[in-house]
């Protein structure tokens, strides 16, 4: 068999069971789940690490970012937003752009976040 062939019959196969695609670990009720205690919590102890990778929701990454300011661990913010640029790719990933204030130094500066639409609607998607 031809290395042409051999490869044109590997690459139909990849695509026909679609392992060249991200496979989700996250459905909208896992992700208000994993987000649900951590809304308006001030629990700094319990947050993830800055850019935990939660899993894989509808085909885009969703990792969580997390800041502290001046006066660690109050004024800790979290976000838990897909891994996408703001704006159109954010709009084909199913997101919506959203701005958080997010601490810097003695002060806050708004940042946008890509965020799911299943955190979106409660804000689930900030703490505190």
């Amino acid at each position: 068999m031809k290395p042409t062939v051999l490869f044109t019959l590997l690459l139909a196969i990849v695509v026909a069971t679609g392992m060249g695609r991200y496979r989700d670990t996250l459905s909208d009720g896992d992700l208000v789940k994993y987000a649900t205690p951590f809304h308006g919590s001030r629990n700094w102890a319990a947050y993830p690490k800055n850019g935990t990778v939660v899993g894989t929701h509808r085909g885009t990454k969703v990792v969580a970012t997390v800041r502290c300011s001046d006066v660690c661990p109050d004024y800790t913010r979290l976000v838990i937003h897909y891994d996408v640029k703001p704006g159109a790719e954010c709009r084909a990933a199913g997101g919506h752009d959203v701005q958080v204030p997010m601490p810097i130094a003695i002060a806050v500066q708004n940042e946008t976040f890509c965020v799911p639409a299943a955190l979106e609607k409660d804000r689930l998607y900030t703490a505190p």
